[in-house]
Formats: structure tokens, C-alpha cells, sequence
């Protein structure tokens, strides 16, 4: 009977260290992201003129993630809403706005979906903009490609990658590869900002015109290339 309550109390010990590793202390905050082209002489754009970063703002409820370009020309943003396990994806190309509205379930436009894509976790932990950060290795069979990916329980959001790729994965991202079009780009955080709240919604004129997830992609499509 004592062995029966020993073992019952450490496997209590266990599952609450586990819990207690995935419980973050920030619940709204503001990351940004250095992009860096793994591929920049593929497509016809000088590689100056490339996005070079990217915004996550993000609290309980939902997140939005937006990339600027080309002088201005271009704007790409996400919102991803939790509860409603959906996102609504915005493309501005020059004087032209497009809004794609997800399904639920549904991944965000207009990155690869990575469908084959295998994680495999390990121990290894760095801290990424001050957040303590996991290792994992992502590889993609379909492709043979294969990176380094990082991620942090510190932020505490539930499900924070439900319409993304790695949806597989519990954290937040902090450092991560996407494929958009022609071009491989891995995005690593480099500075945290734990006391701003975003925007109750990402802001889309009201002329975007609603686009399927095809069309979308078509359009990013031809300003990539």
C-alpha cells in the first residue's frame, strides 16, 4: 500500500512540473522578427527591396502578424482568432486590397502548409529576445528540406499556432522558416515588448476586395517573381 502512494505522488510531481513548464507569464505582448531570405537570388526582385521584418502582436483572444515591403507597395497581414480557431489574411499590392476569410480550421494564406512536415523535439533550450526558448528540428519529406526551429512557453497562449503550419507545436515561435512563393525565410525574434496590447482588429480598407485562398496566392504570386 505505501509503495502504491510513493509512486501515486511522484507521477503527481511529474504531471504538475509538466504543466507547470507550459504556464507563461506574459498574456500580451509584441514581438519582432528579422527575416532572412534562405534563397535571395531566386525570383527577379533586387533583394533590398524584400520585407525585412515582421510584427506579432498577440493576447488571449487572438494575434495578428503583419510584413511590410517594397517601399510601402506592399503589406501582408494575419488575424488569427483562438476561440474561433480562424484567421482573416490581408494583401495590399500597390493601390490594390484583398482579404481572404479562413475557415475555420483552416491555415492562413499565403505560406506553404507543410503538410508532410515532421517536428522531432529535444532538450535543447537558448533564451530568443529574452524569452526562454525549445529546440526542435522540422523536416519536410516532400521537399528535403530540414531546420532548426525554436519556440517558448513563457507567453502563455493556448494553441497559439492553430492556423500556421506548425500548428503541432505548443509554443510560440520564436525563431522559425515559412516559404512564401519562391523564396525560403526564416524569421527570428529579436526584441519583446511584454506591455503592448494589439488591436481588437487587423485594419482592412473597406475597397478589399474578398479573394479566394487560390487568388490570393496568385496575386503575391506574380509581385514576388
Amino acid at each position: 500500500m505505501n509503495r502504491f502512494f510513493i509512486i501515486l505522488t511522484l507521477l503527481l510531481i511529474v504531471v504538475s512540473c509538466k504543466k507547470q513548464e507550459h504556464i507563461g507569464k506574459y498574456e500580451h505582448g509584441r514581438l519582432e522578427y528579422k527575416i532572412i531570405y534562405l534563397n535571395e537570388r531566386i525570383g527577379g526582385i533586387d533583394p533590398s527591396m524584400l520585407p525585412k521584418k515582421m510584427v506579432l502582436e498577440f493576447d488571449k483572444k487572438h494575434c495578428t502578424n503583419t510584413i511590410d515591403g517594397f517601399m510601402g507597395f506592399f503589406k501582408l497581414g494575419n488575424q488569427t482568432y483562438f476561440h474561433k480557431k480562424k484567421s482573416v489574411t490581408y494583401l495590399k499590392v500597390l493601390d490594390k486590397s484583398y482579404v481572404f476569410n479562413g475557415k475555420k480550421h483552416e491555415l492562413m494564406c499565403c505560406f506553404d502548409l507543410f503538410q508532410d512536415m515532421v517536428i522531432q523535439v529535444d532538450t535543447i533550450k537558448k533564451s530568443i529576445a529574452g524569452l526562454k526558448s525549445n529546440h526542435a528540428v522540422a523536416t519536410i519529406p516532400s521537399t528535403g528540406d530540414s531546420f532548426d526551429i525554436y519556440y517558448t512557453y513563457d507567453i502563455a497562449l493556448n494553441r497559439p499556432n492553430i492556423t500556421n503550419p506548425y500548428l503541432n507545436i505548443d509554443g510560440v515561435l520564436t525563431d522559425f522558416v515559412l516559404f512564401m512563393g519562391p523564396y525560403k525565410m526564416r524569421f527570428e525574434a529579436q526584441k519583446f515588448f511584454p506591455d503592448k496590447i494589439p488591436a481588437s482588429n487587423i485594419s482592412i480598407p473597406e475597397d478589399a476586395v474578398e479573394v479566394s485562398r487560390e487568388e490570393m496566392i496568385y496575386a503575391l504570386d506574380r509581385l514576388m517573381r
